[in-house]
């Protein structure tokens, strides 16, 4: 039997490869000065991102190629690796800046949060699927996955790393929504989870001097207000076009991590307001292609996977690029496809290929498949 060809959301593919070339851009003119002055190579992390790249596009097309159905078979032994991982590294990860959330080997680290943001989307999709007639049952359908994905999140939160847990917990209950949960046992969720949410910014002290500095970060720029005031100082100097690629003054040693969380005040700076915004364009277009796809995808298991990743990518730009200008208190989440990291990128291409296999299979099956979001259940 003649293998049938995919065919793919060029759009999406565009738009992946528009970010992964600026991000390549931006890397190597956020990092060359500090790299230069710390390691004796301008081009050490360039060089890394190069490969990451690489290995990242060999991720992404052997994901397109891989029937996404797949992926539901394995979606509870994905989840075990990441739990896995999680434990292992709160135990045997070395301790940079205050937190375990790597585990090294060698040729790089693997961030064990970044393989659970994609696994635990995928076993959600799964779970919901297979649990569709039961979830508006409170008991049989809705506590099990919120159970499991607390669960995940706790150990997260030991690293200790808040961002990635309200990335993922949104993005649960969101997929949650889409499912059919009755909105009135998302709301009792939400407002039960704002108690641990008041713990973790008010009683962890280097959390509330973020959420203080975050409020008022003039009051302490040369201490918790560093980062964002820096951040601010980049987006007011770049003006309307900028200073011109590689012209940054803020990223000499002055910016706190430009290369990675940071790097988008950079593209401010040096591109100018009109850089930073086509970035916001681009990424909001993403979103929308990728939306689509999870619209028109032929089963519910592919909607929900498509819609999850989608939420995923754009939640965490938007948290990111928050940060940045100051809209949101200060978290470490890099900028899809444009900031410096190894398990980051490669997990995100991973989800951008399964996404693109989705939209294959939709565009070969348009109108053919039978389960379909449900409508939305009583309150």
């Amino acid at each position: 039997m003649k293998r049938r060809r995919v065919l793919i959301d060029q759009p999406l593919l565009f738009c992946t490869l528009a970010l992964l070339a600026l991000g390549l851009v931006m890397v190597f003119s956020a990092s060359a000065n500090m790299a230069e002055a710390r390691y004796g190579s301008a081009y050490l992390f360039v060089r890394k991102e190069l490969l990451w790249d690489i290995l990242g596009f060999i991720v992404l097309f052997g994901c397109i190629r891989l029937d996404y159905h797949k992926w539901q078979k394995v979606s509870v032994g994905l989840l075990s690796i990441a739990f896995v991982l999680l434990a292992v590294v709160l135990v045997i990860g070395p301790v940079v800046k205050g937190a375990r959330r790597w585990i090294p080997l060698g040729f790089m680290n693997i961030q064990p949060s970044e393989v659970a943001k994609l696994a635990v989307i995928i076993w959600l999709a799964d779970f919901l699927d297979r649990h569709r007639s039961q979830i508006q049952d409170f008991r049989k359908g809705f506590m099990p996955p919120l159970i499991v994905l607390g669960l995940l999140l706790v150990l997260i939160l030991k690293e200790p790393d808040l961002g990635t847990p309200l990335l993922l917990g949104t993005t649960g209950l969101i997929l949650l929504f889409l499912a059919g949960a009755r909105t009135i046992h998302l709301l009792g969720i939400m407002v039960v989870s704002l108690v641990p949410l008041y713990y973790e910014l008010f009683h962890v002290v280097y959390r509330y001097r973020r959420l203080m500095a975050f409020l008022n970060p003039w009051a302490d720029a040369g201490g918790a207000g560093y980062q964002l005031t820096q951040s601010l100082l980049a987006f007011g100097s770049g003006g309307l076009l900028g200073k011109g690629l590689g012209a940054s003054q803020l990223k000499q040693l002055y910016l706190p991590d430009p290369h990675t969380d940071f790097i988008f005040p950079v593209i401010g700076e040096e591109l100018g307001f009109v850089g930073a915004v086509s970035v916001i364009v681009v990424f909001i277009y993403w979103g929308l292609r990728g939306w689509s796809v999870a619209k028109r995808a032929p089963d519910l298991f592919g909607q929900l996977l498509a819609a999850g990743i989608t939420c995923w990518v754009l939640l965490q730009a938007a948290i990111n690029m928050g940060v940045s200008c100051g809209l949101l208190p200060t978290k470490g989440l890099p900028l899809p496809f444009v900031s410096f990291g190894g398990s980051s990128l490669i997990i995100t291409m991973a989800a951008v290929g399964i996404l693109l296999n989705i939209s294959g299979q939709t565009i070969n099956e348009r109108g053919v498949g039978s389960r379909r979001l449900p409508s939305r259940g009583r309150t």
